[in-house]
């Protein structure tokens, strides 16, 4: 909704989001079929993802013009991490290749809302519940002890790098608008008359991140080589 929102605006837009990348995409598909991926395998599947996208989709977009949408970007593979046991500098260091995003908006939602959402989508997910690392006896209390981890983290990150916190319990529709009004403020500017579009239709500051883009595609291989070191040396 918001991408067509935007083109119906006359603005490019490139949309990515986790696991897509052509690189480790399909391999972390696979890895998660099973029960044996470890946290640290994990992790660094998914920022293999992370940059392969980040070289080869998002900087290429922003460069040619286009509003980039990322569904997630690194916070909730930091997130998933930390909950997981990892170290918080490590990880904020391995991502420190990131662009520094010009609008993070963190959708909140309790977790007695969340569930009938999770089950009408399908039901629990082994990995999505933390049933890799939680000694629970059933999914549910798994998922339960897994998603307040989850939010404690993100409800942390949401102070530190500046989140803008926007409630999804509304209906689709009323939280769409909210989301439009945010994006608004940031890409106003682009089209001539875009707010009067807007109401027809009806800064993070942490360490992770730099704001040069060729700096960015230049160190993307280097931050990644280094993280392979140290992976191979702690073990």
């Amino acid at each position: 909704m918001l991408r067509n929102w935007l083109e119906s605006s006359g603005l490019a837009v490139y949309d990515t989001g986790l696991r897509r990348g052509s690189l480790a995409g399909r391999d972390i598909l696979r890895a998660k079929e099973g029960h044996t991926m470890g946290r640290r395998t994990q992790c660094l599947f998914y920022a293999s993802d992370f940059a392969d996208r980040l070289v080869n989709e998002i900087v290429p977009s922003l460069r040619a013009g286009y509003i980039v949408l990322t569904d997630r970007y690194i916070y909730s593979l930091m997130a998933r991490a930390i909950v997981r046991g990892l170290d918080r500098d490590w990880l904020e260091k391995m991502y420190g290749f990131a662009l520094k995003p010009d609008l993070v908006l963190y959708l909140t939602i309790s977790i007695e809302e969340l569930l009938p959402r999770v089950l009408a989508s399908g039901g629990f997910d082994y990995w999505e519940s933390g049933m890799d690392f939680f000694n629970e006896e059933t999914m549910y209390n798994s998922f339960i002890k897994y998603q307040n981890a989850l939010l404690t983290e993100f409800n942390r990150m949401a102070d530190k790098y500046g989140f803008t916190r926007i409630d999804a319990t509304p209906s689709i529709m009323q939280v769409h608008k909210e989301l439009r009004t945010h994006v608004e403020k940031v890409v106003g500017d682009m089209v001539p008359g875009m707010a009067l579009l807007s109401d027809f239709a009806a800064q993070p500051g942490g360490e992770p991140i730099h704001e040069d883009v060729e700096e960015s595609r230049g160190s993307v291989a280097d931050r990644l080589r280094d993280l392979l070191y140290s992976f191979l040396e702690d073990n």
